[in-house]
């Protein structure tokens, strides 16, 4: 796979303080990179140097090979973005802020607005005036006018903001469709961790405008010692609990109504489940309970220092 965006050792002072501190990392073609980070954790800023429109204090970024810093219009050429909110005409159609973009680039047909409508899905109200569209339908809009030149790389700042769940689910789905079906290299920034969680690939946590882990998302909930959930007899949940703290010092379940929920690596769950049974207890359900992006996102920034 072929890294279209490449950050080395990206640094912005503003006023002799650091807001963002010697990013390194790079994006693939078909991968969706998530963004996340807490207000003001710098993702914002990030992405305004990615897209020119903001100037680095140290370090480059290249996209599809090109310098921000020395080969500007080589690399913005390649970049599709949708910073904050997409502005468009509201007394215009959809179709005519399109052609109005669609005149910044040269070589868009027809063909090509035709294309993008379709991609996004406004196929049946893209000749209605922009004011009559739900917030949703302006995001798609908005997803439509970047993709006009054909861009390598597409950046999205917080594209869901202030979207309902169903407008939610079907932005989330456009992304997943283009990263695939253009191989692009999308990136989105956020603060809504489940969204992160369905959306992408690889997930980079910013805080304090530094990067302190960057990681697949299906490695974010696999990883660390296993939470597993036990079901057994109301009246024997606590017996259950005293038998396994006294037998397994190393394990210290929670009792709540008739469940014991206990950290444990998957080895020692059949020496559990067989000493309890030979205790005559009864044992309805054991499962693992997988930790959610949330829990992982708390855990790196309240444990972990930004190093």
């Amino acid at each position: 796979m072929k890294a279209l965006i490449q950050l080395e050792n990206v640094t912005k002072t503003i006023k002799g303080k650091k807001i963002i501190d010697s990013l390194n990392f790079s994006i693939e073609e078909g991968e969706v990179f998530g963004f996340l980070g807490p207000n003001g954790a710098g993702k914002t800023t990030t992405i305004r140097m990615m897209v020119g429109l903001m100037k680095l204090t140290e370090g480059d970024i290249l996209i599809s090979g090109h310098s921000i810093q020395t080969e500007f219009e080589e690399a913005v050429q390649h970049i599709g973005a949708i910073v904050e909110n997409p502005e468009m005409y509201k007394f215009l159609s959809g179709y005519d802020n399109l052609k109005q973009y669609a005149r910044m680039h040269k070589g868009v047909s027809r063909k090509r607005m035709d294309e993008v409508v379709k991609l996004v899905g406004l196929e049946d109200r893209i000749h209605d005036k922009v004011k009559s569209y739900s917030l949703g339908m302006r995001q798609r809009l908005g997803i439509a006018q970047s993709l006009l030149h054909r861009p390598r790389v597409l950046i999205l700042d917080e594209p869901t903001n202030g979207l309902d769940p169903a407008g939610i689910k079907e932005i989330r789905q456009y992304i997943r469709d283009l990263a695939e079906k253009e191989n692009m290299a999308v990136v989105v920034s956020s603060h809504l961790l489940s969204e992160m969680e369905m959306m992408c690939d690889r997930i980079g946590i910013l805080q304090k405008g530094r990067l302190i882990n960057v990681q697949p998302v299906r490695d974010w909930m696999d990883e660390g010692t296993d939470t597993y959930s036990m079901e057994v007899d109301d009246v024997e949940a606590e017996a259950a609990a005293d038998f396994i703290r006294e037998a397994f010092t190393d394990i210290a379940p929670a009792l709540k109504d008739n469940r014991l929920t206990f950290k444990a690596e998957k080895k020692d769950i059949p020496a559990v489940i067989h000493f309890l049974t030979g205790k005559g207890l009864a044992i309805y359900e054991v499962k693992k309970v997988s930790k959610t992006l949330e829990e992982r996102f708390l855990d790196l920034t309240e444990t972990r220092e930004v190093v």
